[in-house]
This record gives structure tokens, C-alpha cells and sequence, in this order.
């Protein structure tokens, strides 16, 4: 047994350096495990910097491939783009599998597969990965979305870069990318009136509103509302106000005509739809803490009236934005 011992040990010792000798050996390991050479994206283009809403700049990222670990062997990389809109929401591109030797460069180009309605900046950034997806390198840029209407402002300010990483960014002193005051019509399809409806937002996401309609009710309102613009295109909203509600009825057990008043909370909510540029749709449902109930009185006879009205409401209007 103890013989058999050291016949075993030699045999190792003899038997080791062979093996590294064979896992060392160029072309004896596994291949795919080599590290991918040097490859940077060299720049990214978009024409023109600065748009209006609904047309597409041109974008394009180009890769270079500086050096190779094998010289004159193709490297495998895969490349992604991210597009984020003012609102933070993103879309992406990944380009896999693509192959590229040393000094070669490629361009990559956005497709115009997303929505450039909402006014502001778009931050567009380019990574080239391994095919085992390490991070080789990335860069940035940015467009701008503007009202057409608006003189254009430069954007051609001074890019500032980052170490290895190259990222860049530019700063835009711009108005803000949204319309601040809407005069329209709107319509009350239950509790039946048509009136004017006027909008403010002081601020992208709060505002205020006022509304006057005459019909089968007159109905005058005011309301503080909050919204929040989504990628799809639609801002749902809601809101809190306070609504005065009158109207004329006849009390045919008596006899006489008289006016019902109330008033009350209100809420709502809704969704602002684009229509064009400067005029939007809105489709919502409130509700009103409103009892048109009345004593009445003719000669000796003497009761309570009430006029039916209903506490929820459908309503549509049109918007169109002076500002």
C-alpha cells in the first residue's frame, strides 16, 4: 500500500505540468472566453438639434473598433440606444451580435418609432457592450422639442464630457414645455347646459379652472386641478372645485314659478386629449354635492318643492391655447 502511494504521487507530479501546459496552449481553452478588444462609440449625430413637435430629427451612433485582441480577428459586440422623454419615460434599441474589426467603424440609426408630441429636451445615449454584456463604453446627447410658434433658441452651447464613461450634456434656457392658458366651449350631457370654460396652469402639473354654463341649469364653478402627462399621448387629470347651480322651475301644485338654488364640493376627473397643437379635448366625469330643494309659499297654501338634479355628471370640451 505504501508503495502504491508514491508510484501515485509521482505520477501526479509528472502528470500536472503536462496539463497546464495543454490549458495554456493558444486554441486549447475554450475560445469564447477571450476578453473583447477596444471599442468606443465615436460620436453621436442628430440633425437637427432642435425640432417642433411631431417631426423626427435624424440620429445616428457610430462605433470604431480601436483595437483587437487577436489582430485582424472580428470582435463581437452588442450595441444599445435609449431615448428618454421630458415626461422620463424610455424607450430602447439593442443591435446584437454585431461584428467589427480592428479600425472599423459602424453607424447605428434611431428608428422614428417614438413620440416626439410633448415639448422639452430628449436625452438620446449609445452603449456598446461584449457579447457577454460588459459595459466597453458609452455617450450622450441631446435634442430639443419646441412650439413652432416660439423664436428658436441655440443649442449649439458647449458640451461638457466625462472621464471613460463619455457622457455629455447641454443646458437649454428655454420657456416651459407646456401651454399655460386655454379659453373653450364645453357641454354638460347629463344634467343638460353649454356654456365657456377658461384654463390656467401656473405650473405643469397644477392649475385652475373656471366655467360658466346655461341651459336646463346655470352653472357657475370653479376647480383646482392636478395632471400628470403620460407617453401615450392623453393627460388624465382631476380635481376639486366649488359649484353654484340654479334653476327656474314652475311648482305646478301652487302654481308659481320660482328659483331653485344651491351649491356645494365638487370633483372631477378626466383626460386632456391633443387635437392639434394648441387645442385639446377634454372628457370627464364630476360630481357635485348640490339639493335644489325650496320652500314655496302662494296664498294659504305652503310646501317644499325639490327640482330633480342629477349629483353626477358627463361632460366634453374644446380647448384652445392662447398661450
Amino acid at each position: 500500500m505504501k508503495l502504491l502511494r508514491i508510484r501515485n504521487h509521482k505520477y501526479l507530479k509528472m502528470t500536472m505540468p503536462a496539463a497546464l501546459v495543454l490549458l495554456l496552449w493558444p486554441g486549447a481553452s475554450h475560445a469564447d472566453i477571450a476578453i473583447a478588444g477596444k471599442v468606443e462609440i465615436e460620436s453621436i449625430q442628430i440633425l437637427p438639434a432642435e425640432t417642433t413637435a411631431g417631426k423626427h430629427p435624424e440620429i445616428t451612433g457610430t462605433i470604431k473598433a480601436i483595437s483587437a485582441k487577436v489582430p485582424g480577428e472580428p470582435m463581437e459586440v452588442n450595441v444599445v440606444a435609449t431615448l428618454v422623454r421630458p415626461d422620463n419615460s424610455v424607450k430602447s434599441w439593442t443591435w446584437k451580435k454585431i461584428m467589427i474589426r480592428d479600425g472599423e467603424a459602424r453607424g447605428f440609426s434611431l428608428p422614428k418609432e417614438y413620440d416626439v408630441k410633448m415639448e422639452g429636451v430628449y436625452k438620446v445615449n449609445f452603449g456598446v457592450y461584449s457579447k457577454d454584456m460588459r459595459p466597453l463604453h458609452n455617450l450622450s446627447k441631446s435634442f430639443a422639442v419646441v412650439d413652432s410658434s416660439r423664436p428658436r433658441v441655440s443649442t449649439t452651447s458647449p458640451q461638457l464630457a466625462t472621464g471613460g464613461t463619455g457622457t455629455s450634456f447641454r443646458k437649454s434656457f428655454r420657456r416651459p414645455d407646456y401651454h399655460r392658458i386655454a379659453a373653450g366651449v364645453t357641454l354638460n350631457a347629463v344634467n343638460t347646459a353649454r356654456g365657456a370654460t377658461l384654463l390656467y396652469w401656473p405650473f405643469k402639473h397644477l392649475g385652475l379652472q373656471a366655467s360658466y354654463s346655461m341651459g336646463a341649469f346655470t352653472t357657475a364653478e370653479a376647480r383646482l386641478l392636478a395632471r400628470h402627462p403620460l407617453s401615450a399621448g392623453f393627460t388624465p387629470y382631476l380635481g376639486l372645485g366649488y359649484a353654484s347651480v340654479s334653476a327656474e322651475r314652475t311648482v305646478d301644485v301652487i302654481g308659481i314659478k320660482t328659483t331653485f338654488k344651491d351649491s356645494g364640493v365638487s370633483g372631477v376627473i378626466g383626460a386632456e386629449i391633443p387635437l392639434t397643437r394648441r387645442v385639446s379635448g377634454h372628457v370627464e366625469i364630476s360630481v357635485a354635492d348640490i339639493d335644489l330643494k325650496k320652500e314655496v309659499t302662494n296664498g294659504g297654501l305652503t310646501g317644499l318643492a325639490r327640482v330633480k338634479y342629477s349629483p353626477f355628471s358627463a361632460g366634453v370640451s374644446i380647448v384652445y391655447f392662447v398661450f
